[in-house]
């Protein structure tokens, strides 16, 4: 099996649990990786990645003089590198120059034969030159902001790797229609099913259950209005899990459409967090939307985890959500629709419990067919394997 060298802005991140399920996924099925990343916080993520940081490469510790260096060894692979810099217009070229120079020697180091750049930013950039540069393979994974909000030479990006990775389908379509010359290949951001047990419940504490930062995009002033609409006697509570720029804004919201008593704010929380308490719930609800600059949620991790762990979901149809639930296994309305949201959340707050129990194991069932990491990592390794032939 071929050594992968991930390349990663920060590592580990909180929010980013899709990063380390998927290098242990990898690794279980035999590849060697060697993250690498330009910032590493040892405390920053998920307890379970701790392990995975302590393996990890620091980029920014490469010297100058050992970035410069590799660019020095192979004039006509420096001349593929710089040309390709040279032609991105939203990324300043004298830091990729660097950069590419410190990727370029750590991979050589750890002898890597393929380097995978999660996010399609400077990431990606990257990656892609010190290929380059090393002479290897090199493939990106894009994710939300990085392909709809702030998109950098993408197309240039994705003409220039030996393959791409798209996380739902609309965004493989996307990709396809910017580079129809190279593969893009489906791979959804798969979850731990050992991590998940499947425990369900007839039982609930009838509250609402939010996970996630808390940002435009998440839905959560729909939300907010969809809860205000319901009955005060039927009105189920919510509890928030997350932290983020528009927390502000949905405390005030909160106490202007008087649901203090109905909303908690409960804080960022470990994966750990929703593992045990899930089954508690009435269900997830996860009112996913378009932000005004175009950033978005393309295959949210946290809805294959409450379907996995037997959690309802609540959902808009947005972008890998219509992929993940069928109608048989969640409920499903149109973004920014707060009244069919709201008729939702009344729906599932009287679904009869064998209804539910039942919804809940095809829920289950449809995760472990399509949205397992392992077999999200038998994709990614046959992309990676079928690059080296």
């Amino acid at each position: 099996m071929s050594q992968i060298g991930y390349v990663l802005s920060d590592f580990p991140v909180l929010s980013e649990t899709f990063v380390g399920t998927e290098i242990r996924a990898m690794k279980a099925l035999g590849h060697s990786i060697q993250p690498m990343a330009f910032r590493l916080n040892p405390n920053g993520g998920q307890p379970i990645d701790d392990e995975l940081a302590r393996s990890a490469t620091e980029l920014s510790a490469v010297s100058t003089k050992h970035a410069m260096v590799e660019w020095l060894k192979n004039p006509v692979r420096s001349i593929k590198a710089l040309s390709f810099i040279m032609r991105q217009r939203n990324l300043p070229k004298k830091s990729l120059i660097r950069s590419t120079g410190q990727l370029a020697a750590s991979a050589r180091t750890t002898k890597c034969h393929h380097l995978h750049a999660h996010f399609a930013l400077h990431t990606a950039a990257t990656a892609i030159a010190a290929a380059k540069l090393t002479g290897c393979n090199v493939s990106f994974v894009g994710h939300g902001y990085d392909v709809y909000s702030h998109p950098a030479d993408l197309a240039l990006k994705l003409s220039n790797v030996s393959f791409s990775v798209a996380v739902c389908k609309e965004m493989q379509s996307k990709f396809q229609t910017l580079n129809q010359s190279k593969k893009v290949h489906l791979v959804e951001c798969g979850i731990d099913l050992a991590r998940y047990p499947f425990k369900p419940t007839l039982s609930h504490n009838g509250k609402l259950l939010f996970i996630g930062r808390l940002t435009e995009k998440k839905g959560l002033t729909d939300l907010l209005y969809a809860l205000s609409l319901i009955p005060e006697e039927s009105r189920p509570s919510l509890d928030l899990v997350g932290d983020g720029e528009q927390k502000h804004e949905l405390l005030t919201l909160t106490k202007q459409l008087n649901l203090n008593d109905y909303v908690s704010f409960l804080g960022s929380q470990p994966s750990e967090w929703i593992i045990d308490h899930a089954n508690q719930y009435l269900a997830l609800c996860t009112p996913f939307c378009e932000a005004k600059n175009g950033d978005r949620d393309t295959g949210p991790v946290v809805v294959k985890e409450a379907m996995a762990l037997g959690l309802p979901v609540v959902s808009s149809d947005f972008m890998g959500c219509k992929e993940m639930i069928s109608p048989d296994t969640g409920l499903l309305f149109s973004p920014h629709d707060i009244q069919a949201l709201s008729d939702a959340i009344s729906q599932i707050n009287q679904q009869p419990s064998q209804q539910r129990l039942a919804q809940l194991k095809r829920a289950r069932e449809r995760v472990e067919t399509y949205f397992s990491a392992h077999s999200s990592a038998q994709k990614l390794s046959s992309a990676i394997r079928g690059a080296a032939q």
